[in-house]
């Protein structure tokens, strides 16, 4: 079995990046949390090779959808103490008709999720979301789904 180090402590050899990411879900509000697992769970669905990048940050929980072998995230969901957004990293490349996508950065443009994640299976976003795996020239559909722990607070 995997183990899973945090600093200056010894492994905890019973917990898998999933239940470690289950914990930190938990961390945060009902409504935030529920909000997460109902978007991961249509995320993972949608593109179920990706990678998941976790990055567990002191006021925010970014899971990163990555292609399987490698290269950096396209889409991330991260959870907030007060809500969930849904980011595309890329979100400058593009096309955003209906101007729904928020940010006025360099490269990144998200959208808040909505309770039980709706906005996920919006047309028009699942739109937005197709132009990004393009433009990156990423395939999040085949590999093994894996969630990988980038960074984590000691528990």
């Amino acid at each position: 079995m995997a183990s899973i180090r945090t600093a200056g402590r010894s492994p905890a050899r019973s917990r898998t990046p999933l239940a470690y990411l289950d914990k930190a879900i938990a961390r945060y509000s009902p409504e935030v949390a529920a909000t997460a697992r109902a978007g991961l769970k249509k995320l993972r669905a949608r593109f179920p090779g990706a990678r998941q990048l976790v990055y567990e940050r002191r006021q925010s929980l970014p899971i990163g959808f990555a292609p399987a072998e490698r290269g950096p995230a396209v889409f991330s969901l991260v959870l907030y103490p007060r809500w969930v957004r849904f980011f595309f990293l890329e979100g400058v490349a593009i096309d955003d008709p209906e101007g729904r996508l928020e940010g006025t950065g360099s490269q990144v443009r998200s959208i808040r999720v909505d309770e039980r994640a709706a906005i996920l299976d919006d047309p028009y976003i699942r739109g937005l979301m197709a132009q990004a795996l393009k433009v990156a020239g990423a395939d999040l559909r085949t590999g093994s789904g894996q969630i990988v722990l980038r960074s984590k607070i000691a528990t």
